[in-house]
């Protein structure tokens, strides 16, 4: 196919080849070709707080711009949303909704956020609740927006997360918001993980690093994302 004509190889080799990248982990097989397997598959998350820390903080600034005065929002768990919440002004009024430890601790003392503490079975290295308590809570509720966090990120594959529980949670979100809002790091771009979260044209607002591939970009602009720069 074309990855062997590219590379002037033969087709079994290009298998060979993609099957040996698959065992190490460095990619997942998926039908119609191979997708960079998305970074951290076994980090907790208090391994990824160390990660990309300057990049997160000014995601997070460029995210809360998207925020409107009265809105009612999910934000569930992830380092760069913990990001988010600690960047949410202390001026603007809120209701959010939100499975994760890290980011309800940053909100608790935001004196005009309504803060909604989804409950549930809690995994420590996820730092969220998950489980049928906590997908029932999100049942309850509707969002303007849902700030995701994701795993992977691939335009044709979607958002994609490595926990089952989780990715059902937040699936349960995204069918009960009227916008996805996503921060990503570029290491995240162009990768995918094993459970499907949302389709890539749900995306609403993708805040990315200003060096983020143009391509990669284009190919969610033309499925609707807006794209805002850190």
């Amino acid at each position: 196919g074309e990855r062997a004509s590219r590379f002037g190889v033969s087709e079994d080799t290009v298998r060979r080849d993609l099957r040996e990248l698959a065992k190490a982990g460095q990619l997942r097989r998926v039908y119609g070709g191979a997708v960079t397997l998305a970074p951290f598959a076994a980090a907790t998350i208090s391994q990824r707080s160390s990660h990309a820390v300057e990049e997160k903080l000014r995601l997070a600034k460029a995210a809360v711009g998207v925020l409107v005065a009265g809105q009612t929002l999910f934000i569930d768990g992830g380092t760069t949303n913990e990001a988010i919440a600690r960047a949410i002004p202390r001026d603007i009024e809120l209701t959010v909704a939100t499975n994760s430890l890290g980011v309800a601790t940053a909100l608790a003392d935001l004196p005009l956020v309504e803060l909604i503490v989804l409950g549930g079975r809690y995994v420590r290295d996820l730092g969220t609740c998950v489980g049928g308590d906590t997908l029932t809570a999100v049942a309850q509720l509707g969002a303007d927006l849902f700030f995701l966090g994701s795993c992977g990120l691939d335009a044709s594959r979607g958002v994609t997360a490595f926990d089952s529980a989780e990715a059902e949670v937040k699936r349960a979100m995204a069918k009960n918001s009227a916008g996805i809002v996503i921060a990503a790091t570029n290491d995240k771009l162009a990768t995918a993980a094993p459970y499907r979260v949302a389709a890539p044209d749900a995306i609403r607002h993708l805040v990315v690093e200003r060096t983020a591939p143009a391509a990669i970009l284009a190919d969610f602009q033309r499925q609707g994302a807006e794209i805002r720069f850190a």
